[in-house]
């Protein structure tokens, strides 16, 4: 068949570019709200999303762990994968899951900071 690497670049450069471009405008954004608001009125959004946020990121890791498998079976289905890369993609699922939940735990919710504080003697 008809080797596809220029689209695959081409693809991958864009979805690098969006990516760039969303990072710098949140970046700008953060740098104007620091420079026009106050850190307490920063904190109080930040605190008012918090909860938002966090149930985004379950979901992604919920999406991820029950929607592996029709995605594994589809790249199969369409050709992009044979079935023994399928197999070994099968056997990574709740490794991926995993990692994600320990991320999740660690950056997320502040385990490590809630750690280090508990072994300072504060309580968290």
């Amino acid at each position: 068949m008809f080797n596809n690497s220029g689209a695959k670049r081409k693809g991958f450069l864009i979805a690098t570019l969006v990516a760039a471009l969303l990072t710098a405008l949140v970046g700008y954004w953060l740098m104007h709200r620091l420079q026009t608001d106050s850190v307490q009125s920063i904190q109080q959004s930040i605190d008012t999303w918090r909860l938002t946020l966090t149930l985004c990121r379950w979901t992604v890791i919920a999406l991820v762990a029950f929607g592996w498998k029709v995605g594994v079976e589809h790249l199969t289905k369409t050709g992009k994968i044979n079935s023994a890369q399928a197999d070994q993609l099968h056997r990574y699922r709740w490794r991926a899951v995993t990692w994600l939940v320990v991320l999740e735990l660690v950056l997320g919710q502040g385990l490590v900071v809630k750690f280090l504080g508990i072994t300072a003697g504060q309580i968290v």
